[in-house]
C-alpha cells in the first residue's frame, strides 16, 4: 500500500469541506460540482488548486 495521498480524493474532500456538492459519474472519470457541467479529473484538480484547497506540483523548470 502506498503512503502517498490520492490527489483526486484530496480534491473531492477539500471541495466538499468548502461546501460544494461533488458527484462522480459511475466510472469516476467525470465529476459534477454543484450541479454544473460534467468535468474531467484534471479539471476537478485544477478547480481545487485554483481555489487554494490543494498544493500545486511546484514550479516547472
Amino acid at each position: 500500500m502506498s503512503d502517498e495521498a490520492d490527489p483526486i480524493l484530496e480534491a473531492v474532500e477539500a471541495l466538499i469541506a468548502l461546501g460544494h456538492t461533488v458527484v462522480p459519474d459511475e466510472d469516476f472519470e467525470h465529476w459534477q460540482v454543484d450541479g454544473g457541467e460534467w468535468i474531467t479529473l484534471g479539471d476537478l484538480l485544477a478547480l481545487a488548486l485554483r481555489q487554494g484547497l490543494m498544493d500545486g506540483p511546484g514550479r516547472i523548470q
